[in-house]
Protein backbone atom coordinates (compact mmCIF):
# COMPACT_ATOMS: atom_id res chain seq x y z
CA UNK A 1 0.00 0.00 0.00
CA UNK A 2 2.60 2.30 0.45
CA UNK A 3 4.07 2.35 -2.91
CA UNK A 4 0.53 3.56 -4.03
CA UNK A 5 1.02 6.13 -1.85
CA UNK A 6 4.43 6.92 -3.05
CA UNK A 7 3.23 6.92 -6.30
CA UNK A 8 0.15 9.05 -5.97
CA UNK A 9 2.53 11.61 -4.28
CA UNK A 10 4.80 11.43 -7.72
CA UNK A 11 1.75 12.04 -9.69
CA UNK A 12 0.95 15.18 -7.80
CA UNK A 13 4.16 16.49 -7.92
CA UNK A 14 4.83 15.45 -11.83
CA UNK A 15 1.07 17.61 -12.64
CA UNK A 16 2.50 20.60 -10.57
CA UNK A 17 5.70 20.28 -12.74
CA UNK A 18 3.41 19.81 -15.78
CA UNK A 19 1.23 23.30 -14.72
CA UNK A 20 4.72 25.12 -14.68
CA UNK A 21 5.23 27.29 -17.33
CA UNK A 22 8.85 26.13 -19.31
CA UNK A 23 11.03 29.79 -19.46
CA UNK A 24 12.38 29.31 -22.82
CA UNK A 25 12.82 32.56 -24.75
CA UNK A 26 11.85 32.68 -28.27
CA UNK A 27 15.40 33.68 -28.76
CA UNK A 28 16.33 30.80 -27.16
CA UNK A 29 13.64 28.24 -28.64
CA UNK A 30 15.63 29.15 -32.26
CA UNK A 31 19.11 28.20 -30.33
CA UNK A 32 17.78 25.02 -29.31
CA UNK A 33 16.43 24.12 -33.05
CA UNK A 34 19.62 24.36 -34.08
CA UNK A 35 21.27 22.49 -32.16
CA UNK A 36 18.67 20.80 -29.87
CA UNK A 37 17.98 20.80 -26.42
CA UNK A 38 21.03 20.69 -24.14
CA UNK A 39 21.09 17.39 -21.98
CA UNK A 40 19.93 17.85 -18.13
CA UNK A 41 18.58 20.91 -18.49
CA UNK A 42 15.34 20.77 -16.68
CA UNK A 43 13.88 23.72 -18.85
CA UNK A 44 14.80 22.01 -22.24
CA UNK A 45 11.47 19.15 -20.97
CA UNK A 46 8.62 19.48 -23.16
CA UNK A 47 5.43 19.84 -22.17
CA UNK A 48 4.51 16.69 -24.18
CA UNK A 49 7.75 14.69 -22.34
CA UNK A 50 6.17 15.94 -18.94
CA UNK A 51 2.43 14.53 -20.29
CA UNK A 52 4.39 11.26 -20.95
CA UNK A 53 5.83 10.98 -17.63
CA UNK A 54 2.17 11.61 -15.64
CA UNK A 55 0.36 9.04 -18.16
CA UNK A 56 3.59 6.77 -17.46
CA UNK A 57 3.59 7.62 -13.40
CA UNK A 58 -0.82 6.69 -13.84
CA UNK A 59 0.28 3.31 -15.43
CA UNK A 60 2.27 2.66 -12.64
CA UNK A 61 -0.47 3.53 -10.35
CA UNK A 62 -2.54 1.22 -12.21
CA UNK A 63 -0.74 -1.71 -12.76
CA UNK A 64 -0.06 -1.56 -8.69
CA UNK A 65 -3.46 -1.24 -7.64
CA UNK A 66 -4.54 -4.11 -9.66
CA UNK A 67 -1.40 -6.21 -8.13
CA UNK A 68 -2.66 -4.93 -4.89
CA UNK A 69 -6.18 -6.48 -5.35
CA UNK A 70 -4.48 -9.61 -7.09
CA UNK A 71 -2.49 -10.70 -4.02
CA UNK A 72 -4.69 -9.29 -1.18
CA UNK A 73 -6.84 -12.26 -0.57
CA UNK A 74 -7.75 -11.08 2.76
CA UNK A 75 -9.25 -7.98 1.23
CA UNK A 76 -11.06 -9.73 -1.73
CA UNK A 77 -12.85 -12.25 1.21
CA UNK A 78 -13.98 -9.36 2.97
CA UNK A 79 -11.96 -9.90 6.39
CA UNK A 80 -10.92 -5.86 5.96
CA UNK A 81 -14.83 -5.43 5.03
CA UNK A 82 -17.14 -6.39 2.92
CA UNK A 83 -16.01 -7.47 -0.49
CA UNK A 84 -18.55 -5.31 -2.40
CA UNK A 85 -17.27 -2.29 -0.70
CA UNK A 86 -13.27 -2.99 -1.77
CA UNK A 87 -14.92 -3.53 -5.37
CA UNK A 88 -16.65 -0.46 -5.96
CA UNK A 89 -13.43 1.73 -4.51
CA UNK A 90 -11.02 -0.18 -7.16
CA UNK A 91 -13.40 0.46 -9.75
CA UNK A 92 -13.87 4.23 -8.75
CA UNK A 93 -9.71 4.42 -8.72
CA UNK A 94 -9.91 2.92 -12.44
CA UNK A 95 -11.99 5.41 -13.58
CA UNK A 96 -10.45 8.00 -11.75
CA UNK A 97 -7.42 7.31 -13.42
CA UNK A 98 -8.98 6.73 -16.84
CA UNK A 99 -9.92 10.22 -16.23
CA UNK A 100 -6.57 11.68 -15.29
CA UNK A 101 -4.87 10.25 -18.37
CA UNK A 102 -7.72 11.69 -20.38
CA UNK A 103 -6.98 15.14 -18.68
CA UNK A 104 -3.13 14.95 -19.07
CA UNK A 105 -3.66 14.50 -22.76
CA UNK A 106 -6.67 17.23 -23.36
CA UNK A 107 -7.38 19.60 -20.27
CA UNK A 108 -4.37 20.40 -18.10
CA UNK A 109 -6.01 23.37 -16.67
CA UNK A 110 -8.42 20.67 -14.47
CA UNK A 111 -6.15 18.02 -13.90
CA UNK A 112 -5.06 19.29 -10.54
CA UNK A 113 -8.41 19.03 -8.94
CA UNK A 114 -8.86 15.95 -10.76
CA UNK A 115 -5.35 14.32 -9.09
CA UNK A 116 -6.38 15.70 -5.12
CA UNK A 117 -10.04 13.99 -5.84
CA UNK A 118 -7.83 10.44 -7.24
CA UNK A 119 -5.60 10.83 -3.87
CA UNK A 120 -8.22 11.19 -1.36
CA UNK A 121 -9.78 8.15 -3.21
CA UNK A 122 -6.40 6.52 -3.04
CA UNK A 123 -5.88 7.38 0.93
CA UNK A 124 -9.09 5.90 1.68
CA UNK A 125 -8.38 3.24 -0.36
CA UNK A 126 -5.19 2.07 1.85
CA UNK A 127 -5.98 3.53 5.25
CA UNK A 128 -9.11 0.88 4.87
CA UNK A 129 -7.32 -2.04 4.77
CA UNK A 130 -4.87 -0.99 7.86
CA UNK A 131 -5.86 -3.05 11.20
CA UNK A 132 -7.18 -0.77 13.80
CA UNK A 133 -6.16 -0.57 17.43
CA UNK A 134 -8.55 -2.02 19.82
Amino acid sequence: MMRLLQLGQELEWQVLELRRPTPQAPAETAVEDAFGPSIGDPSSESIGERQRVVIATVDKIQRELLSTVRFDPLRLVGVGGPIAATLDTVADLIVAIDEIRREATSNVGSLPSTVRSFQGLLRGYCEEGRPVAA
